[in-house]
């Protein structure tokens, strides 16, 4: 199997009760895929701040990590947090939200390279996020 053919893919219930799955699922590929120890916390912590954001009657999270090159892609499909959500789409930076205490996006523009909320339903949002390897 080369670099760019390994995704994987894990289903889990959502909201904070994933973060210890989520963060052995990301250790174990980062692992494979010879990712640094600040790089894999940079990830980790990512991830574990917007399923931390959930409630714990989420539904069914989605995570999917793939690697391309020096490129690392995490997929995040079932975020059901709307605040969260419309932080992250927002064009101003520093807007408060009564709802989201945390400024997320400002934390994920720190932790990783890129990210983007991909269109989809009403009920629930993906959140694609890119982090190089080296």
């Amino acid at each position: 199997m080369t670099r760019s053919e390994d995704t994987v893919v894990l289903r889990t219930a959502g909201g904070s009760r994933a973060v210890p799955l989520a963060r052995v699922f990301i250790s174990g590929y980062a692992c494979r895929h010879g990712l640094s120890v600040d790089r894999l916390d940079d990830v980790q912590l990512a991830v574990e701040s917007l399923l931390n954001e959930e409630r714990e009657e989420a539904g069914e999270l989605v995570l999917q990590i793939s690697c391309a090159g020096d490129l690392l892609t995490l997929r995040l499909d079932g975020l059901r947090n709307q605040s969260v959500k419309a932080a992250l789409v927002e064009s101003e930076k520093f807007r408060p939200s009564v709802d989201c205490p945390l400024d997320v996006r400002l934390l994920l523009e720190s932790l990783v390279d890129d990210f983007r909320v991909p269109d989809g339903d009403a009920a629930s949002f993906a959140l694609e996020m890119q982090k190089r390897t080296s």
